[in-house]
């Protein structure tokens, strides 16, 4: 079972790059309607968004865990490999650099404006 999760981790790896470039989009609509929340108070999206942010940053968090687990060090390639670029960061900081804004999106779309 444990080779099973190992092979399907390995597997898995080359594809977790499109999730965090759809999440930096997410991330920065979020701040679009953060601040068209600012200045109409209204933006009914940025509940959405915030949760959609914080169930991503969660699921890099536990991949993390499952790596660790498993004596893999799960991590993200940012550099281009074709020229040796190996500019890597782990998942646990990829998920809190969703969790985090996703929490603050959270609280402002739950306040109200006077």
């Amino acid at each position: 079972m444990k080779q099973t999760l190992i092979d399907i981790m390995g597997a898995m790896m080359p594809y977790m790059k499109t999730p965090v470039m759809v999440g930096g989009g997410v991330l920065a609509l979020g701040l679009l309607l953060l601040l068209v929340r600012m200045f109409t108070g209204r933006a009914p999206l940025l509940g959405l968004v915030s949760w959609l942010l914080i169930i991503l940053g969660a699921f890099y968090i536990l991949c993390q865990f499952m790596g660790m687990y498993l004596g893999m060090q799960p991590t993200i390639n940012f550099g281009d490999p074709r020229k040796f670029e190996f500019k890597t960061v782990e998942f646990w900081k990829v998920g809190l650099a969703f969790v985090i804004p996703g929490i603050i999106y959270l609280f402002g779309a739950k306040t109200q404006r006077r």
